[in-house]
């Protein structure tokens, strides 16, 4: 209990802080940081290897159940059940629904505009990349997801405009369907059914283990006398689901319509809110590699990802070669398997269950547009080549490998360090 409670304390400090957070793989995609390191003496950035979730998005049709939280409100307004608080978040709810009709699972202009800002501070911090004659060429993988076709697209879209010399080809693969699918979403085919029940084996356990760390699901009491003006009249089942739904709508509209959606706070209290934070994103465990746990998910996606981004960045570093980036864009669920694959700083959990809440923040990882990029320098061509790693633009660590200087590793020392853990 003393463990839970330090726990709590945690996540109320941030949720009362910013109570966005709270929306986990939804909040809104931020630079942590765009600080960029100043290269060993005489070194030059000469390619970059990129892969990124998809922008900010509307909720998918696989999603529209969340509406239903509109219905129960409807029905307890027409008894004259709801307070003002509980009226406004019919009415927000509502909104959503309507901005979302006939735009179910697409992009939006804030997750455009995610990728077109990305694609403007790689420009203007690794300059030299794009501006080699000789380098000149960028291929872009996508998955068919339209979403992901349109994060792609605006990326190039910006690249063009900042690096009009450069020669985009574009490719859009299937879900491991053929050998060109591996470029984007990793060895999906090797993901066979022992595996699959292995993965799904441990996502029920991370979920058993919310409803330990939550008590149940949570106590939603605020939540309750906010919404209703006889609390003590509804049933539990009922404010937890409507909890429950109206999270998951209100989320999904702070990178909707953020200047429209009310905050998370609004309607919830910081605990209440990690309550639904938990029960939301606990299964994201089963992405990382775990005391005990080998995920299949970072063994074949993760490291299918990895393979690629090796074989395309040798074949970058030989000097007769035009690439000056790959691009690949993707998903939440292939992003996490790869930054633990590689393995960054963070995605390497090494504590008891109770606490990797407390170290793993999905917001800080698999927020929309996230990503990872790998950073190639050279100073001539006999010199060794140095490579840094940034996760959503920040420059960041692989965990159990000492970097040669400052944030930057030694290539072929890094890909030894991947080789020795297979």
């Amino acid at each position: 209990m003393r463990l839970l409670i330090a726990i709590l304390q945690v996540a109320l400090g941030i949720f009362s802080r910013d109570p966005g957070l709270a929306a986990g793989n939804l909040c809104g995609y931020f630079p942590q940081d765009t600080l960029v390191s100043e290269a060993p003496e005489g070194y030059k950035p000469f390619y970059i290897s990129h892969i990124a979730r998809h922008g900010s998005r509307f909720l998918g049709e696989s999603a529209a159940k969340y509406f239903h939280a509109i219905d129960t409100l409807e029905l307890y307004a027409s008894k004259g059940m709801l307070t003002a608080d509980g009226l406004s978040l019919m009415a927000d709810l509502r909104t959503m629904y309507d901005m979302t009709e006939g735009h179910w699972g697409a992009l939006t202009e804030l997750g455009a505009q995610e990728h077109r800002q990305i694609c403007s501070r790689m420009v203007r911090h690794y300059p030299e990349v794009f501006t080699n004659g000789k380098r000149c060429r960028v291929k872009a993988f996508s998955t068919e997801s339209p979403r992901v076709i349109a994060s792609r697209e605006a990326f190039i879209s910006e690249l063009s405009e900042m690096a009009p010399g450069i020669v985009v080809n574009t490719y859009t693969t299937g879900w491991g369907g053929d050998s060109k699918s591996q470029e984007v979403v990793g060895y999906n085919h090797l993901l066979n059914d022992n595996s699959k029940e292995l993965a799904s084996m441990k996502d029920r356990e991370l979920r058993q283990l919310g409803v330990v760390i939550n008590g149940g699901t949570g106590d939603f009491h605020v939540f309750a006398e906010r919404i209703f003006l006889e609390p003590s009249a509804i049933p539990s089942s009922t404010v937890y689901f409507l909890a429950r739904y109206s999270y998951k709508v209100l989320k999904t509209g702070r990178v909707t319509e953020p200047a429209t959606m009310p905050g998370m706070g609004k309607y919830f209290t910081a605990d209440e809110l990690y309550a639904l934070w938990v029960n939301n994103g606990i299964f994201w465990l089963k992405n990382l590699n775990l005391p005990g746990y080998e995920s299949p998910l970072v063994a074949t996606r993760g490291k299918g990802i990895l393979d690629r981004i090796v074989r395309d960045a040798d074949k970058a570093i030989k000097s007769g070669s035009h690439a000056a980036a790959t691009i690949r864009f993707s998903h939440d669920t292939y992003l996490l398997p790869l930054m633990a694959a590689i393995p960054l700083e963070g995605t390497v959990l090494d504590c008891d269950e109770m606490q990797m809440l407390e170290q793993f923040q999905d917001f800080n990882f698999v927020c929309p547009a996230c990503n990872v990029q790998l950073v190639f320098y050279r100073k001539n061509c006999s010199s060794p080549i140095l490579v840094k790693f940034l996760l959503n633009e920040k420059e960041t660590l692989i965990h159990g490998l000492a970097p040669q200087t400052g944030c930057f590793y030694d290539w072929n020392a890094v890909k030894r360090f991947w080789a020795s853990a297979r």
